[in-house]
């Protein structure tokens, strides 16, 4: 009965599991944290910040246009998948609005 009772338990924390991992926030969120991880390997985020602190708030867009012109292809791409899976994950986690509202009894 016992042998009996950890399979069936097996095969429940199986199919767990397994619905877990096939929804698409799941997958998002591993590919936010692989681009963060290799985004900290190219870019040294400490220098960005203190550069950015020393800019004055009206140089602000032209700083980061600079920065954006003068960065490497492989940093802006993983900068962009950063951000297309952060938008998509917020578009998969906040649900939609159908334009009716909650009737009030």
């Amino acid at each position: 009965m016992n042998t009996l009772r950890k399979k069936i338990m097996r095969r429940i924390y199986y199919a767990y599991v397994l619905r877990m991992v096939t929804r698409g926030g799941v997958w998002q969120s591993v590919v936010m944290m692989l681009s963060m991880i290799l985004l900290t390997r190219f870019v040294s985020l400490g220098n960005v910040l203190n550069n950015f602190m020393h800019v004055e708030v009206s140089r602000i867009g032209a700083f980061t246009y600079n920065a954006l012109s003068t960065t490497e292809m492989g940093t802006i791409a993983l900068m962009g998948v950063f951000l297309f899976s952060l938008l998509s994950f917020r578009m998969s986690v906040v649900p939609r609005r159908h334009g009716y509202q909650k009737q009030i009894a």
